[in-house]
């Protein structure tokens, strides 16, 4: 499944040529046209009342976007939560679906000071979410609603950051932020399933502020601007970057230096949605060789694939493995040579973070 997966990535993208990729794309692109509609008649049935969309009795923050996949909400999510924990003494928590997750119901990742599903239960985010943030839990459940009232019943919540939570509109929120990969324009043509849209680019409009992500990537962030100029031009847009913050030996959970390991040879693994953003941000490294294996973003991974990832790892002769924290945990059977996991925060440029909390602050001090 993953191959056909890859294989319409590619023709979706504009990677893949030819005669056969444009008579698939021209099939698709009625299907986009249906999911632009169903999607307008969506947000307007919750505008007007039609459709219920409940109430917590706390503030709600959403972190959400408008293009499938990795657009940075995960590394925005823990660094609101970082933000508000230390500026303002709130209690936060922070709810997710669990994509992908095993548990049934409503469950509880982490309690704030331990970790109480596997990686397998709570799926990728909730459980990465969970390992960095101290202090504030992490829930799962495919209602929001009902994981809220279970936050602020367990733990007194006074702010529920909702990771994923922008077509969620069972839900009221207080602040709307998206988070847009600003290497990756080209997703902003077209809806499901001929491009990467998961609703028209008006939507929005419904947003608080748009957060870019991977400007240092990106060639043409002018381009960007202009775009979202076209669609909205009175929002507030803060830029941002992924910042390198350290090295863990995975065997030994221990740090390495960046020291250590400029120059080395190295494989880098991983199953993400954006992995040449990953590739890209290990030239800090400056390494005398890089080999690269790519899966399908939350690639479950088998024992013939870590048996191949050893194999690449001895015939590339590569020093060690560098992995993301999200893929980490499903990595632990590597033997044959170091594993390091690259620990990433979100940095937002200039006066963000400041403005950024400001932006929050606002809603959730003054409404």
């Amino acid at each position: 499944m993953s191959k056909v997966i890859q294989y319409l990535d590619s023709i979706i993208s504009g990677e893949r040529k030819g005669l056969i990729p444009s008579i698939l794309k021209a099939e698709l692109l009625p299907l986009s046209y249906l999911t632009t509609a169903s999607t307008k008649i969506r947000r307007q049935m919750y505008s007007r009342g039609l459709l219920k969309s409940n109430q917590l009795p706390c503030k709600v923050i959403s972190v959400g976007n408008v293009v499938v996949g990795g657009s940075g909400k995960t590394p925005l999510t823990i660094a609101i939560a970082k933000l508000l924990k230390k500026h303002t003494g709130l209690k936060i928590a922070i709810a997710s679906r669990g994509y992908k997750s095993k548990a049934k119901g409503i469950s509880v990742v982490s309690d704030g000071e331990n970790m109480l599903l596997s990686p397998n239960e709570a799926g990728d985010e909730p459980y990465m979410i969970g390992q960095k943030l101290v202090g504030v839990p992490v829930i799962i459940g495919k209602d929001r609603y009902k994981s809220g009232l279970m936050a602020i019943n367990l733990w007194e919540t006074q702010v529920l950051i909702l990771d994923d939570g922008f077509q969620y509109l069972r839900l009221k929120r207080d602040v709307d932020l998206i988070t847009m990969d600003s290497t990756k324009v080209n997703e902003l043509n077209y809806l499901l399933p001929r491009g990467y849209l998961r609703e028209p680019l008006s939507a929005i409009k419904n947003a608080s502020a748009i957060v870019l992500t991977r400007v240092d990537q990106c060639d043409n962030l002018n381009n960007i601007y202009e775009i979202l100029k076209k669609t909205v031009d009175e929002l507030p847009i803060f830029e941002s970057v992924y910042e390198p913050v350290s090295l863990i030996e995975m065997k030994k959970s221990q740090f390495v230096s960046f020291e250590e390991v400029k120059g080395s040879k190295i494989l880098a693994v991983s199953g993400i949605a954006n992995p040449k953003s990953f590739i890209k941000t290990l030239d800090f490294l400056s390494p005398s060789q890089i080999e690269v294996i790519s899966f399908p973003d939350h690639h479950n991974y088998s024992q013939k694939d870590i048996e191949n990832i050893e194999k690449m790892a001895i015939k590339s002769k590569s020093d060690v493995v560098i992995t993301t924290e999200k893929d980490a945990p499903k990595l632990t059977k590597i033997s044959a040579v170091p594993v390091l996991i690259l620990t990433i925060e979100l940095k937002l440029l200039g006066s963000g973070e400041k403005d950024l909390l400001n932006l929050i602050s606002s809603s959730i001090f003054y409404p």
